[in-house]
């Protein structure tokens, strides 16, 4: 500011206070003074609230009086309430209060709350004003210089500070800001020090040294120096944050927790303050509370690497793998390769199915961790289940990699190896028991492995092996006795599951196993006896009933079971499994429409098991259900998209609909995660039907010459020769194919490939051959029918009749038949075929032109104009109809609405010419 105040300005403003209060005394039930002083009583019993009351009264009463508002804004500072403290105190110096007197205040209000551009502008030396209060003064000016970067004047403003002639602890403050402006920091900071002995509770001393050690890297000392701070000073809120962010960043989160919660508790929205405290309560192990704090932060604009890292980890610990994956996916990319965050992001999408992005993180984990080679080989099962087996062998090759694997591990790791393979699966498997030979989950997982790779002398030394280290296990005596009945040594098979019926933990595996031994020797009475003794105190045993029906379906006697399973399933509906064997029960006796009807309630998710999405699809597929069962493919691919069943479903709902598009991009999608020839041959075969012979080409001649042989594969290169113009070469091909599948599509290539080759009367002959042994074959039907019109109408007549047997909605073929009927005489067949024609496609203008021609043979032309009519204001791309119109006009004598048609049109063809014409000489235009 620096503002001169002379004296007589002060002098003839306190005289008319003085008049002006006076004044007021005389009118008013109190005065300014009365207002004062109990203001001034108010504040020395530490009643502020009432104490700003009865000032704000004075200064209602008097704005222009300065004392109230000076005292207002001295009450304001005392109780950190700066920016009200500025706003006063300034008013006040306006209305002639003594500079001396507030520019000290004022300046504090200013420091405290960083208006530094305003404390840059003080007069540290107004009139009146102490030599300590100048350096106090000067000092903040000095500090809001520097940070407002004004260092020029910082410097002038410092050699002036110098020559002020005080012991007070300001000067030494100042004195110690050459070493800041110079940037020597640790002759500051030893400056500060010193003046801290001088000063020990004074703020400011603390403050910079605070900073100072900060500066200094000494990140204890300068909490240290901050603790007393707040103590001495406990409503700084700004200096107790910046204590408790050190605090955090220090990992002293014992004594930043009371920090943080006392902050919270002025604004508990607060998103750096969330954050503190959902680090500290996540190390304190309260993860919920954490993630609760950290989403608030993130909720609240903080989004750095540490919220998201710590929210992650915290949602990670209590399960919520969605809120895991969520806010780790948000950091992932910045995170160091090999990082835990990786591992928890992977699981978690591992958690929520989604294993194509979990394959993508977990390449960027080394496998270094303990619990690496779980979560590899958990990642490669979900992704073979899904199909993806280039991913599942990438995880298979990182377990593998992983050096300290424990027995559990490597056994799951054989299992994965197995599914995919790859034999060593069983060197692995061996392994594992070998190590942890008290493990029955190992154990049984190399007694199956080796049952299902043929290896029963093997299985045999396993099994007796763990029958010794475990005697009181049944489970080991079963896979024996199994093995037995396999080499049909019965005896030996009966003693040992009767020694397994005495121990506990296998009732049902030795159930199951007698039934097989008295299957083995071909006693099935004894059989179903047995079953049907299990199922009483086990119903519901899906393993048993199926081993019921196969027991009964041999004696044609499978009736009993489907009763019995529809009875168990009307007070069960809920159990899959139970529906999912009668589904199947039904499918094998050729009960379609009951298999669906079972199966419509169920929609399928994740959880379902993979056999209803087999049956329901077959069976919506042999009912013909087109629209179900693009729905039901639709929906298991979305699923599974690898899954090779649902794949092929949704081909040959693809197929069927003609979409070859969608077809092809499948079949690439798939192969880009599951190398597998028969989808490649698909693949091939979609780009034949796009008309696409080159990559085709690439998947045909990639394939062995046995490959080459099967008839759907012939198919496929009758259609790359036909794309390549060698119809000679395609003939053959094509021949074959169709012998093997006499379907529409090969039909009609064959006729494609007779006609190119100039063989048209061979072409037509098999044509007729072919509709007359496949007569639902409406497609061929309906190329024949128009092959027949050139050289025999009424044959061409009856092949459409037949047609519309069939398909009684075909526009096509009514369209034809009416027209053919017309061309024939017979009018009332054909008007009857082209109406049913119109009502299908009402906007088709040749089938509206073929209706108005055999209403205007049959003498109602008002009819026929009126269907032109009604299509007239739509394009008409046929000249014939358009000129149709026309001509009906003028026979109507309508000849300016026909003169406007003709203008309103362009005609290039020479036939139309020459019909305007002839149109326009017959009717004089």
């Amino acid at each position: 500011m620096n503002k001169k105040y002379p004296q007589q300005i002060f002098k003839r403003s306190s005289i008319a206070v003085l008049l002006l209060s006076s004044l007021l005394t005389g009118c008013g039930d109190k005065s300014i003074d009365a207002h004062l002083e109990d203001a001034r009583a108010y504040v020395q019993n530490q009643n502020n609230a009432a104490a700003i009351v009865e000032y704000k009264n004075a200064i209602q009463m008097d704005p222009n009086a300065a004392v109230p508002r000076f005292e207002l804004g001295r009450l304001y500072l005392q109780n950190d309430n700066y920016v009200s403290a500025e706003k006063e105190l300034n008013k006040a110096l306006e209305l002639g209060h003594p500079a001396s007197e507030v520019i000290p205040l004022l300046s504090v209000a200013y420091q405290q709350s960083g208006a530094e551009n305003a404390l840059g502008e003080v007069d540290y030396r107004a009139e009146g004003m102490t030599t300590v209060e100048s350096a106090e003064v000067g000092f903040y000016k000095l500090q809001a210089l520097v940070q407002l970067e004004k260092l020029a004047e910082a410097e002038a403003l410092l050699d002036d500070l110098l020559t002020l002639d005080t012991q007070s602890v300001y000067k030494g403050l100042i004195e110690s800001y050459q070493y800041v402006l110079s940037e020597d920091y640790t002759q500051a900071l030893s400056a500060t020090e010193a003046l801290r002995e001088q000063a020990p509770s004074n703020k400011d001393v603390l403050l910079q040294l605070a900073r100072l050690y900060l500066l200094e890297q000494k990140q204890v000392e300068a909490i240290g120096v901050y603790e007393d701070y707040t103590k001495a000073y406990p409503k700084d809120v700004t200096s107790k944050f910046a204590y408790a962010a050190l605090l955090i960043e220090q990992r002293d989160l014992e004594r930043a927790e009371p920090v943080v919660d006392e902050l919270l508790t002025l604004n508990e929205a607060h998103p750096l303050l969330n954050t503190f405290k959902g680090i500290i309560e996540s190390a304190n192990g309260n993860h919920a509370k954490a993630l609760a704090h950290l989403e608030t932060a993130v909720q609240n604009g903080r989004n750095d690497q540490v919220v998201r890292l710590v929210a992650g980890f915290s949602a990670y610990q209590i399960q919520d793998f969605e809120a895991a994956q969520r806010h780790l996916t948000m950091v992932a990319s910045r995170l160091p390769e090999n990082h835990p965050g990786l591992r928890m992001l992977a699981d978690s999408m591992l958690q929520l199915g989604e294993n194509d992005e979990a394959l993508a993180v977990l390449n960027r984990v080394e496998g270094g961790a303990t619990t690496d080679a779980a979560l590899f080989s958990k990642a490669g099962y979900q992704l073979l289940r899904e199909g993806n087996v280039l991913g599942a062998k990438q995880m298979v090759e990182k377990t593998e990699a992983v050096v300290d694997t424990s027995p559990e591990d490597l056994a799951r790791l054989g299992v994965l190896q197995l599914s995919l393979n790859d034999v060593t699966g069983l060197v692995n498997i061996e392994e594992a028991v070998q190590r942890a030979p008290e493990s029955t989950a190992s154990q049984n997982t190399l007694l199956r492995a080796y049952i299902a790779t043929g290896e029963l002398d093997k299985a045999k030394v396993a099994a007796s092996e763990w029958r010794d280290q475990a005697p009181t296990e049944a489970l080991p005596l079963v896979y024996l006795a199994s093995i037995a009945i396999v080499e049909e040594d019965f005896t030996t098979a009966t003693d040992l599951l009767n020694s397994a019926q005495k121990l506990e933990g296998a009732d049902k595996e030795v159930a199951y196993a007698k039934v097989k031994l008295l299957i083995a020797q071909k006693q099935f009475a004894d059989a179903v006896t047995l079953v049907k003794s299990h199922l009483k105190d086990n119903p519901s045993d899906v393993q048993a009933l199926t081993m019921w029906y196969a027991l009964e379906a041999r004696e044609n006697n499978d009736g009993v079971v489907v009763d019995y399973l529809e009875k168990q399933l009307a007070t069960q509906s809920a159990d899959i499994d139970l529906r999912l064997l009668l589904a199947r029960i039904y499918s094998r006796m050729g009960e379609v429409a009951k298999n669906n009807s079972l199966l419509a309630s169920v929609e399928g998710d994740e959880s379902t098991p993979m056999a209803f999405w087999n049956l329901k699809g077959q069976g919506l597929i042999r009912a013909n259900e087109v629209g179900k069962a693009k729905a039901l493919f639709e929906r298991w691919v979305a699923f599974y998209p690898q899954d090779k069943n649902a794949v092929l479903g949704m081909l040959l709902i693809l197929d069927s609909e003609n979409n070859y598009r969608d077809g092809l991009a499948l079949t690439e999608k798939v192969l880009a995660k599951r190398p597998d020839a028969q989808i490649s041959l698909l693949k091939a075969y979609f780009h034949a039907m796009m008309g696409q012979s080159k990559p085709a080409w690439e998947v045909v001649n990639g394939t062995s010459d046995e490959v080459q042989a099967l008839p759907f594969v012939r198919g496929i290169l009758a259609r790359l020769y036909v794309i390549d113009k060698q119809p000679e070469q395609a003939l053959e091909h094509a021949e074959v194919a169709y012998e093997a599948t006499p379907n529409s599509d090969m039909a009609l290539l064959m006729v494609a490939i007779l006609e190119m080759t100039g063989k048209q009367a061979e072409a037509l002959s098999f044509l007729e051959k072919h509709v007359d042994k496949t007569p639902d074959d409406v497609r061929s039907a309906m190329l024949l029918a128009e092959r027949q019109i050139g050289s025999d109408k009424e044959t061409a007549i009856a092949t459409y009749e037949t047609i519309l047997t069939k398909t009684p909605d075909n526009f096509v073929v009514l369209n034809n038949l009416a027209f053919l009927s017309f061309q024939n005489g017979n009018l009332d067949k054909a008007e009857t075929m082209a109406k049913k024609a119109v009502s299908l496609q009402p906007e088709n203008a040749d089938s509206v032109d073929t209706l108005a021609q055999i209403l205007i043979a049959k003498g109602d032309k008002e009819a026929a104009l009126k269907l032109y009519s009604d299509i007239a204001t739509r394009p008409i791309l046929n000249d014939e109809v358009y000129l149709n119109h026309v001509e009906l006009l003028l026979q109507m004598d309508k000849q300016a609405l026909a003169k406007r048609r003709l203008a309103s049109r362009e005609f290039e063809k020479e036939v139309s010419l020459q019909r305007i014409v002839t149109l326009k000489t017959s009717y004089g235009l």
